[in-house]
């Protein structure tokens, strides 16, 4: 725990590595837990889980030696050409980890089509312990807060929720304020946020590939960058969980420990900042 935050090791920096390795690189770290890879990867993907009950087997053991517990599980696409038996099969893989959130992108759905499967997605993972977060990303089908809080809220299922990522929310056009709206009016449908620095915005910003390429190389550490981080984790409260999602460019030639601690220093020196910050404040 940090300043009262479960902080938790996102997998989107540590995709190179098995999972049973990240989370002994998270625990080494000093996190709470991680995010893990259960489907939706494009390509041979070293931290996917899915196909490999051997590794599976591993991963529960690594966490049953090092007490951390899985955040949330990734990524399933949804989309008019989601292989039948997907979205299951990603719930069957998290809930077996004791994940407590799986989360959810909207690839080429419209808005109804959209509310029809994540509906569909949420019944399946009735009492298998999991919430289903759609994350809003300019790049995808959903691509702002409104957007995915509207589709959450037509769904209205008690396993529905929202993901901020504050890159994505900010390259979106959002605001801490517009999340402190929303989770003050349904806070049971903001349960934890990513978290990471947002570079200046580059050229081109409209370029869905560049965005892409941002998103998943070139971010910076929490505490970096442009966007408001104190007043987005105020938005959820002072308990709310933080997963640092925080690829920074140059990371694939540091080693998955060093990536780790970056991200949990980061963090901690932002947070203990933000604390500072209000202890100033006061009267």
């Amino acid at each position: 725990m940090i300043a009262g935050h479960e902080v938790a090791l996102g997998v989107l920096n540590f995709l190179d590595i098995p999972a049973p390795e990240l989370v002994g690189v998270a625990a080494d770290a000093g996190f709470d837990s991680v995010s893990v890879r259960v489907t939706g990867s494009r390509g041979s993907v070293a931290a996917d889980l899915r196909h490999d009950p051997a590794t599976l087997a591993r991963t529960q053991r690594t966490l049953e030696e090092t007490g951390l517990t899985v955040l949330d599980a990734e990524v399933l696409r949804l989309a008019g050409a989601t292989p039948a038996g997907e979205a299951a099969r990603a719930i069957e893989v998290a809930a077996a980890l004791g994940a407590r959130h799986l989360l959810a992108v909207n690839t080429d759905l419209s808005a109804d089509e959209c509310v029809e499967e994540l509906a569909r997605v949420c019944e399946l993972a009735e009492g298998s312990g999991l919430r289903v977060c759609l994350e809003f990303m300019r790049f995808s089908a959903t691509p702002d807060l409104e957007s995915a809080f509207g589709i959450v809220e037509a769904v209205g299922h008690p396993c529905a929720a929202v993901l901020v990522d504050a890159l994505h929310l900010h390259r979106s056009g959002g605001s801490a304020q517009d999340v402190a709206v929303l989770a003050a009016r349904r806070p049971e449908l903001f349960p934890y946020l990513q978290v990471c620095g947002v570079p200046p915005a580059p050229s081109g910003l409209f370029d869905p590939d560049l965005l892409l390429r941002e998103a998943v190389s070139s971010r910076l550490l929490p505490g970096d960058g442009v966007n408001d981080l104190r007043a987005l984790i105020d938005a959820l409260g002072p308990a709310a969980p933080l997963s640092v999602e925080a690829p920074v460019a140059g990371d694939p030639h540091r080693s998955p420990a060093r990536r780790a601690r970056a991200g949990v220093r980061a963090l901690s020196r932002a947070l203990d900042a933000m604390r500072f910050d209000q202890t100033v404040d006061c009267p």
